[in-house]
């Protein structure tokens, strides 16, 4: 065992005995408020919004904003504004059903019974520790695109035969380069 998986582990304790100490509710709340919820909203969208956009009720009303839009200015049915309507309403429905369900899930695990305070700090735990570790299997996701960087190589060097090695060479969050515009794309 290397100083870096001695680290890793404490690490892992520390978020463990923090996640104990505020509560499942607490921590599903910081997790998903702010930059976390917009993220998690953007994700939701792009994993989703296909399948949702191919429910028929969705793509015929979809299909009929394009006519639409299309017999206002013919402009706008070659820029898909269409698509880019869904998607931003996509959004919005998805932040307000992130909000209602996690106050709702937030006010279950608060309530004030010695069982529901046990289950609340032990979930809070698990919480802790899976959320630390979905954001660096994320953050391994990015150094991965900069691979070839110098910054990258020195810290793989440095945790080169320890568990993040392994956790590095394993991540299953890829991300693609799209050749044809250069964005990223986010596989799973």
């Amino acid at each position: 065992m290397t100083t870096i998986d001695a680290v890793t582990i404490l690490s892992a304790i520390v978020f463990a005995g923090l996640g104990l100490a505020v509560g499942f509710a607490r921590t599903l709340r910081f997790f998903t408020k702010g930059i976390f919820g917009f993220i998690l909203s953007v994700f939701l969208c792009a994993t989703f919004g296909g399948m949702v956009a191919g429910i028929p009720a969705v793509s015929d009303l979809i299909a009929r904003l394009n006519t639409a839009l299309t017999n206002a200015w013919s402009f706008l049915g070659k820029i898909h504004l269409e698509t880019i309507i869904y998607y931003v309403l996509l959004f919005f429905v998805i932040q307000v059903l992130r909000i209602v369900i996690v106050k709702c899930i937030g006010g279950i695990f608060s309530v004030s019974n010695p069982v529901m305070k046990v289950i609340n700090r032990v979930f809070g735990m698990v919480l802790m520790v899976a959320a630390i570790f979905l954001l660096v299997l994320l953050l391994f996701g990015i150094l991965k695109i900069f691979e070839a960087t110098e910054f990258v190589q020195d810290f793989l060097n440095n945790i080169d035969g320890t568990f993040l090695d392994v956790l590095y060479e394993n991540n299953p969050v890829k991300f693609v380069a799209d050749a044809a515009d250069g964005t990223a794309l986010l596989l799973l």
